[in-house]
């Protein structure tokens, strides 16, 4: 994958973002975009003018676009940070590809894993630079369990929980869209799952057969789930077991169980001990989870600018669409779907 090319006098990589409104946007990405002394924002693309307008204060140099196509015609950015509702996301997706735009999307980059598969094949066909933000492969004890996944032995047991504050903060943040199904999938599933499946696909090496999921509607009333409860077929008695939802008052809660024949993990994903089955004890204390998106937004820009590839590319997220869409089959049927 070859570098950025640098101009002549000009060693900044000119950003534009798609996606003002996404909230990953103003809470994470513009920030920590304008902390880098080596990233311009040149443009912003938004649907709503009074996003563009809320968001200016954070790109204050970037021109506004109601039509992210206008902008891809009219900007000359190096590189895109992509956001969409989870049902418009494979159509930007392949929209860039075709543009041959190198990017950044917000996970889960589509509803449909298939639809996806086909821009993915596209994309490095073109050896485009593609990168998703799935962000627990940050976390300290997670980054470090990956490191040692030669040595780790076989898994057979993993749990991943994430609980959040309720749905309504959404609304809140302006985009209501993340409480209807048909534009954002089974609710957390789609929103939080993709961090627990990918973290589970690159600790384990498995590659799932089956998945069984129940849905809570019990505590908001909303259209999508409150809590989403999944159990992972990773064969021969390997269980997978994924929990996530929008139950608690404020904040975040998160725990990571790995189980190995050789090691045991259990804590936040950030911190905590591995303990090795032989009596050896290892003591894990960051990055921590509040650091991620950063640590993210840094190494993005780092990767594309030196050509080397995204710690996830799209490929591997093609691998998590297809075990959430089971798993939305699953909740909807009841019965347990194969991973196709």
């Amino acid at each position: 994958m070859p570098a950025l090319q640098e101009r002549e006098g000009d060693f900044s990589v000119r950003v534009g973002v798609i996606g003002a409104g996404h909230w990953h946007v103003g809470i994470y990405y513009l920030p920590y975009l304008a902390q880098m002394e080596d990233v311009v924002v040149v443009a912003l693309a938004d649907p709503s003018a009074e996003t563009l307008e809320r968001r200016r204060p954070l790109a204050p140099g970037a021109k506004a676009y109601l039509d992210y196509r206008e902008m891809l015609d009219m900007e000359r950015a190096d590189f895109v940070f992509a956001h969409a509702a989870h049902c418009e996301m494979t159509e930007l997706a392949a929209d860039l590809v075709e543009a041959g735009m190198p990017f950044h999307m917000e996970k889960p980059m589509g509803l449909e894993a298939g639809a996806l598969a086909k821009v993915a094949e596209a994309a490095e066909a073109k050896g485009l630079f593609v990168s998703v933000p799935l962000v627990s492969r940050y976390f300290g004890a997670a980054a470090r369990l990956l490191d040692k996944a030669d040595e780790a032995g076989e898994a057979f047991h993993y749990y991943y929980r994430q609980l959040a504050g309720p749905p309504e903060r959404y609304r809140a943040w302006g985009v209501p869209w993340m409480l209807d199904p048909a534009m954002a999938g089974p609710g957390p599933w789609f929103n939080f799952g993709p961090h627990a499946v990918d973290l589970m696909l690159a600790m384990t090496g498995w590659q799932p057969r089956k998945v069984f999921a129940r849905a809570s509607h019990a505590l908001h009333g909303e259209a999508v789930p409150d809590l989403v409860s999944v159990e992972i077929d990773g064969g021969d008695g390997r269980i997978g077991v994924v929990e996530v939802g929008y139950t608690l008052e404020k904040g975040y809660e998160r725990q990571v169980t790995l189980s190995t024949d050789k090691l045991h993990y259990s804590g936040p994903g950030d911190v905590g001990t591995i303990a090795w089955r032989d009596g050896r004890a290892e003591v894990v204390d960051g990055p921590v989870e509040d650091e991620s998106y950063r640590l993210y937004t840094r190494d993005v820009v780092r990767r594309f600018r030196e050509g080397e590839g995204p710690k996830v590319g799209i490929g591997q997220m093609v691998k998590v669409l297809r075990v959430l869409c089971a798993g939305s089959k699953a909740i909807e049927t009841g019965e347990a779907v194969e991973v196709e």
